[in-house]
């Protein structure tokens, strides 16, 4: 999770595509409803559940109770974080206590981020989960939805200066920052895994990297079940959204000058996150559920001494999410398939 300044609320680009999605689809526009009440989100036993984060440590701010939940109830649990967070610069500022940090000051900090990437997930899952570091560029994911799309226009770091996969800790080093080859990542990841379930950044959360994440799962998941439609009956995830970024200072302890434990108070999605048509579902934790999320999130150091009251106000007694459906990764390839996005 990196924390970007956000002082007045802005546009989204994401529900901008998605509304030209449904534009493109000649679907009709559902208008915006009253926040429907959240319901108990169940974990059905024998679940595979996918994970998709942006960044180090957000895995855990969404998930780490429904990790828990899944694994405890026999299922399988795989974790897949986009970039090294690398491009935090308030933090690798904070870090090397330099004004102008250098390339190889940012690649430092985002190899140490997703060392303790690996430690926290180890830790939760007690070796169970496995985890897939993809390395392409924190701050550059939703450029690559468009003006990056193909490797005739690959993205190049505003931070590190690089232009292809490198940092040792992920697991395909040398593949080039385009939106084509993480796409592809994300299509064999979900061959491979064959998820029942899968959890991955709110379309509306208005940090770029979470909402252009968003479509990158969405357009994953629809070429995904497109690919096994002959297949017997093909694969029907249930599709899970979070949100790690809002306005108002949400959630409420994020922004005070320390940690506050507001463990048995439920951690509810803003009141003024369009609801979309989406239902809403929100996860119990066990009061040792939570105690295992917070110690999880305390191994992400570099993250806690630059913002621990953030992490904190994530370690709630719920975990919320908004359920999705077939038809929001269909609007996002149709968006994508009418030449909204340039090559």
């Amino acid at each position: 999770m990196n924390r970007p300044h956000a002082p007045h609320p802005r546009p989204n680009r994401a529900a901008g595509l998605l509304l030209l999605a449904v534009i493109a689809a000649g679907l009709p526009v559902p208008a915006v409803a009253e926040l429907p009440g959240a319901e108990p989100l169940a974990v059905r036993p024998g679940q595979r559940l996918l994970v998709i984060a942006p960044h180090p440590d957000d895995e855990m701010l969404s998930s780490a109770g429904l990790m828990q939940a899944v694994l405890n109830d026999r299922g399988r649990v795989r974790v897949v974080i986009a970039t090294p967070g690398d491009a935090f610069v308030d933090a690798v500022e904070q870090e090397t206590g330099e004004l102008h940090p250098r390339p190889e000051d940012y690649v430092r900090y985002g190899e140490l981020r997703l060392k303790e990437a690996r430690r926290a997930v180890d830790a939760l899952g007690g070796g169970r989960i496995k985890l897939d570091l993809l390395g392409f560029p924190d701050g550059g994911l939703h450029p690559m939805l468009r003006q990056h799309w193909s490797r005739r226009h690959i993205e190049r770091s505003a931070t590190t200066g690089q232009d292809r996969v490198s940092c040792p800790e992920a697991d395909a080093p040398g593949i080039p920052f385009d939106g084509e080859d993480l796409q592809r990542q994300l299509v064999k990841i979900l061959q491979e895994e064959k998820p029942t379930l899968i959890v991955f950044p709110d379309a509306m959360d208005w940090h770029p990297d979470h909402d252009g994440l968003a479509m990158f799962a969405l357009l994953a998941i629809e070429r995904w079940i497109k690919s096994e439609a002959n297949t017997g009956s093909g694969p029907h995830p249930r599709m899970l959204s979070y949100l790690v970024h809002w306005y108002h200072r949400w959630p409420f302890g994020s922004a005070g000058l320390r940690p506050v434990d507001l463990s048995d108070e439920p951690l509810e999605l803003p009141e003024d996150l369009p609801a979309r048509g989406h239902h809403r579902s929100c996860l119990l934790l066990s009061p040792e559920q939570r105690r295992i999320k917070r110690q999880v999130l305390a191994i992400n150091q570099t993250q806690q001494r630059i913002m621990a009251p953030f992490l904190s106000a994530f370690v709630r007694s719920t975990e919320c999410f908004s359920e999705l459906n077939r038809v929001d990764a269909e609007h996002i390839e149709a968006l994508m398939a009418r030449g909204h996005r340039p090559d």
